[in-house]
């Protein structure tokens, strides 16, 4: 190859700055968004980063005046991808346990000019009732002290805790002269439980003195179709008897006693049917937990623990009587 003139290399050489200018002009150019990230992130996840307003379209109502004080500004709602920067570290809890969204609020008293908030309320949908007295009865703790707020409404220590349909409510104040429980009470008559109010505890039959009363999320008694059962312990004349509650609709309660039914086919566990009073009842022969009896309604199932003897089943019967099985 013949070598490259003289000439030629110098004018090569020389344009090399001119093309650096060029290019040092049209790098000032550049669009930020290019190299800023946290921008970028924005665009792409909107609200991500910070909680976003309630919109009008939001089926919780956020009423701007209750009892005396009113809104300091707007609602605002978390995400279950954002709920840990209100709640770090027990973000998870929620979630597991059915959360759908958190609205929060903040007031102050009517006509004031504060700029700190009073009242701070936070309201929490667990998406059903079940799962929202579940969290309830995880944070009450035992015999907390009642209130007649909501469902079973409880007094804490900065305020006050309660239920209503599929919403967790909790209500902090800020200064022990707040009419908390009034404030309270105004707010449940806010909310509106639809079609899914929690009438659970209606459900179970008067055998004697309750003992305890506890929400099992998942996994009852080892079993892993069986969720968000709440069980009720009773002293009766003939000893100690537990009752588990799974509720549910129709469709959920033949397909829960299907379960049933393939578990014991698989497990080699026999039953008998009883009927009483044109119902279907299971005894199930059980060589661990002892025989226990089984009973569905048209919008419940019983596990009856701790007896043998089938004039328990007259209670159920009685409290479930006129439903179809």
């Amino acid at each position: 190859m013949a070598p490259v003139p003289l000439t030629y290399r110098l004018l090569l050489i020389g344009l090399l700055p001119l093309i650096a200018g060029v290019l040092y002009s049209r790098g000032q150019k550049y669009d930020p968004a290019l190299i800023d990230f946290n921008t970028t992130m924005r665009q792409e996840v909107p609200g991500a980063a910070l909680p976003q307003v309630i919109q009008t379209s939001q089926p919780l109502p956020v009423a701007q005046d209750i009892a005396g004080f009113q809104r300091m500004s707007e609602a605002y709602r978390y995400t279950k991808e954002n709920l840990y920067e209100h709640v770090d570290g027990h973000a998870e809890y929620f979630i597991s346990a059915g959360f759908q969204g958190l609205t929060v609020t903040e007031y102050i008293p009517s006509g004031s000019t504060v700029t700190q908030a009073e009242i701070q309320v936070e309201v929490y949908d667990m998406g059903k009732s079940i799962q929202a007295f579940g969290v309830l009865a995880d944070e009450s703790g035992e015999n907390p002290p009642l209130v007649p707020v909501g469902t079973m409404g409880y007094k804490t220590s900065g305020g006050v805790n309660f239920i209503k349909g599929r919403y967790y409510v909790k209500i902090s104040v800020f200064s022990p002269k707040t009419p908390v429980i009034k404030f309270a009470k105004g707010f449940a008559d806010t909310l509106s439980t639809g079609q899914d109010s929690f009438q659970v505890f209606s459900k179970f039959p008067d055998l004697g003195k309750v003992e305890s009363t506890r929400f099992v999320k998942e996994g009852y008694r080892g079993l892993d179709f069986l969720h968000n059962v709440m069980e009720r312990e009773y002293s009766t004349g003939k000893g100690r008897i537990k009752v588990a509650l799974m509720s549910g609709s129709d469709l959920e309660i033949r397909s829960l006693m299907s379960s049933f039914l393939d578990y014991f086919g698989k497990s080699g566990m026999q039953y008998h049917i009883i009927e009483s009073s044109g119902r279907d009842v299971y005894r199930v022969i059980d060589k661990y937990e002892g025989n226990w009896f089984l009973i569905r309604s048209r919008d419940a199932i019983f596990g009856v623990f701790g007896t043998d003897d089938k004039e328990i089943l007259k209670y159920f019967i009685e409290k479930q009587g006129g439903e179809s099985s």
